[in-house]
């Protein structure tokens, strides 16, 4: 089925479909990764916008794990073992304990949810371990039992444990901890003493994050036997028989709650705190709620996990589409201040910048699932535009230089802020020398990322709210084309490929061309599409009950104003520009017999050829737009492309330009979605991704400066952008 055919339909249809069993199934057909010694990978596990942590190490053994995500969580065990006549076994997610032998035939699958690891004992008794983090579909903020699902602090563990020796087992007994030490409830100093024969469900550790927060672990559906703490390890037993070709499940909870600050914005001094303690007030009322309504969250995350995994695609794609998945809820914040005022963060992988605009181009692509989190940053983007030339001076307690903001803004026009600030600040920009004035890029791409909103969430009176900021940007965008054939040749900045000279700083710059004719196009669809047709309405303001309606000059205000003239001349004017571009890059195509990167040929490799130059046509043919001049930019580079792909192939991946040998596996996912999209070519950039990344210990890395040189891009969201290869599988229709 498929579940993207109406956006609105999503939530209803997940309801909708059959009952799952209570046990999470991870796609067998998954690629399996053994756990070994030399088995250097590593997956993150989080929370959407939790940032609740619980990520596999292998290279260390161990888990990391804490309430404030992956850049502030800390290292420990969790011990998943079984005791089998006489003999104990346990799995590589901890230092082996005294007396303790690794699990045999470790390996790991994992889907976009969810982490599998298995192993056996020389018995024959299979172990199952699945760490699910909960995720479904949700429209916008009023869809809150579907929000819950996707952001309770909390990962449900199951354990299973098989008997496929050829007799029945007795007197077995199943170890859950972790290598921490309990501690009571009430105090955070007090360590919890265990007594022998206890029946308690709960184990509470310390959570270094706060000064009195908890980590739970508790067990949910079938009572443990007690809880235990010895050998530096505090947790959950269970005893049980095995008969011959027996299976028993053992289901927990593994949950924390953080009520103290996250981020300090330090645009308006307040501090922001998680979401989710707007529904939660303490960690009981997140184990109680993860209790109530663990089939329900386990059935709604299975349908998810399937509708991917169970698709057309490659299984290294689902591979690396998995890994993104979990990469992209790992790097994210949802938030709100004393207010009530709502945000969402998305954070630059080790960069640890917040909601950039040229990274969320690709990543909000996930935004299909949760259109909101893209509606409160491009919200949030609107209060970091630069007017005007400044200097900001030395801020010591955010340790920040003087740096300058909103360089060029004053001559040719207003443009974005390249992010909204650093972990764990926000503030008004990060402290780049240069970096953050990417006019035309950050201009252009809030544009695109707006259409695409508007087209997963049908939501028209927010993006009519917008038009009024579209039509300045843009207009900003092509004040910066100084020499008239449509292309930025002036204060442009540089663009995302900041390893890339030519892309980064060429000006004439034909990718930034064919984005800003992309943005024309959706702009004026969007100017004509939310005109206001209707005629304007009179109040009069001098009479009773109207606010502020003292004096004749209040008298007959209009409201709702007819705008329809407006909207359609923006239109024709950014159509416009559009044909103006268009017809430079024909030009340029004829007379060079290809379309270089550069139509300025006094600049440094000004004639290389790029797979990527058409990335402004992703969002709108995700979308299914239907426009006749992108349709004819889409004809325009598809002639080259076949013979610019083929040079620009190595064995590490498919370089950005031809004379340069960086490789973004990102940017190589957004092209191949491209060509598939607009020029009916299939490329697949997958095999490349899951070379370098099958045994990285950085989760995801997003590419090589050039062979043998990984770039240092890792943990970073943008390779979500695989979720384009599922989307073309699965049409979204408006």
């Amino acid at each position: 089925m498929n579940i993207l055919k109406k956006l609105p339909l999503i939530v209803s249809l997940s309801l909708s479909l059959t009952t799952y069993a209570q046990n999470f199934k991870v796609n067998q057909d998954l690629i399996s990764t053994p756990l070994t010694d030399s088995t250097n990978f590593s997956l993150l596990n989080s929370r959407l916008g939790s940032r609740f942590s619980f990520s596999l190490l292998n290279e260390k053994q161990s888990m990391q794990t804490g309430s404030l995500g992956f850049d502030m969580d800390e290292q420990t065990g969790l011990l998943i073992g079984v005791y089998v006549n006489g003999k104990f076994y346990c799995f590589r997610t901890t230092k082996l304990p005294r007396n303790a032998t690794y699990l045999k035939n470790q390996q790991l699958k994992f889907g976009p949810t969810s982490m599998l690891i298995s192993g056996e004992t020389p018995e024959g008794i299979k172990v199952d371990f699945t760490l699910i983090s909960s995720f479904t579909p949700s429209k916008d903020l009023d869809d809150i039992e579907n929000i819950k699902t996707q952001i309770f602090p909390g990962f449900y563990m199951q354990v299973n444990v098989t008997n496929q020796s050829a007799k029945s087992l007795s007197n077995c007994k199943l170890k859950i901890a972790l290598a921490k030490t309990p501690v009571k409830g009430f105090n955070f100093m007090s360590l919890e003493p265990m007594k022998p024969d206890n029946t308690e469900q709960t184990v509470l550790f310390r959570d270094n994050a706060s000064l009195n927060g908890k980590l739970a672990l508790a067990a949910i559906k079938n009572p443990a036997k007690g809880t235990f703490n010895e050998e530096g390890f505090g947790g959950l037993f269970y005893e049980f028989n095995l008969a011959q070709n027996e299976q028993k499940d053992f289901t927990q909870i593994y949950a924390t709650y953080h009520a103290t600050t996250v981020i300090e914005d330090k645009r308006v001094n307040l501090p922001l705190k998680f979401y989710y303690t707007s529904y939660w007030k303490n960690i009981n009322e997140v184990l109680q709620y993860a209790k109530d309504n663990f089939e329900q969250n386990i059935n709604l995350t299975q349908k998810f996990e399937d509708n991917l995994m169970n698709s057309a695609l490659t299984a290294q794609e689902k591979w690396v589409l998995a890994l993104t998945f979990h990469t992209d809820l790992a790097n994210t914040f949802f938030l709100l201040d004393e207010n009530k005022l709502t945000r969402f963060y998305v954070s630059e992988g080790r960069f640890k910048h917040l909601s950039t605009v040229d990274v969320a181009h690709e990543t909000e692509v996930s935004a299909i699932f949760c259109p909101w989190r893209l509606k409160l940053q491009l919200s949030q983007w609107t209060n970091y535009i630069a007017r005007a030339e400044l200097t900001i001076t030395a801020n010591p307690v955010q340790n920040k230089p003087a740096y300058q903001q909103g360089m060029t803004a004053a001559e040719y026009g207003p443009y974005l802020y390249h992010d909204v600030g650093d972990l764990p600040f926000v503030s008004e920009t990060a402290n780049y020398n240069y970096g953050p004035h990417m006019a035309v890029e950050e201009n252009t791409s809030f544009v695109l990322l707006l259409y695409y909103y508007w087209k997963i969430s049908h939501d028209d009176a927010f993006v009519k709210s917008m038009l009024g900021t579209v039509d300045v940007l843009l207009q900003s965008v092509a004040n910066r084309d100084t020499n008239g054939n449509g292309i930025a040749d002036k204060a442009y900045g540089w663009t995302t490929y900041d390893a890339n000279e030519a892309l980064k700083l060429s000006p004439d710059n034909t990718f930034l061309g064919a984005k800003q004719l992309s943005a024309y196009a959706v702009a004026a669809e969007m100017f004509r599409g939310l005109t206001n047709k209707e005629q304007a309405k009179t109040i009069d303001a001098t009479k009773k009950g109207v606010v502020d309606g003292e004096g004749a000059g209040y008298k007959n205000i209009g409201i709702a104003v007819n705008n329809e003239f407006l909207r359609n001349k923006q239109a024709r004017y950014f159509e416009k520009e559009a044909n103006l571009i268009l017809a430079t890059l024909k030009k340029a195509q004829k007379k060079y017999g290809f379309i270089p990167v550069s139509l300025d040929e006094s600049f440094p490799k000004w004639n290389q050829r790029s797979v990527v130059i058409g990335e402004g046509l992703f969002l709108p043919g995700l979308v299914g737009v239907k426009s006749p001049i992108l349709n004819e930019l889409a004809t325009v580079l598809k002639k080259d492309y076949i013979q610019t792909y083929e040079e620009s192939i190595t064995d590490y991946g498919i370089k950005l330009t031809t004379q340069e040998g960086t490789t973004w596996f990102s940017k190589t996912i957004v092209a191949d979605i491209v060509a598939q999209q607009w020029y009916g070519i299939k490329h697949s950039s997958a095999p490349y991704i899951y070379k370098w990344n099958k045994n990285s210990p950085y989760a995801y890395n997003d590419g090589l400066l050039k062979k043998d040189d990984v770039w240092i891009g890792y943990w970073y969201p943008r390779g979500i952008s695989m979720l384009g290869y599922w989307i073309l599988q699965n049409p979204i229709k408006n």
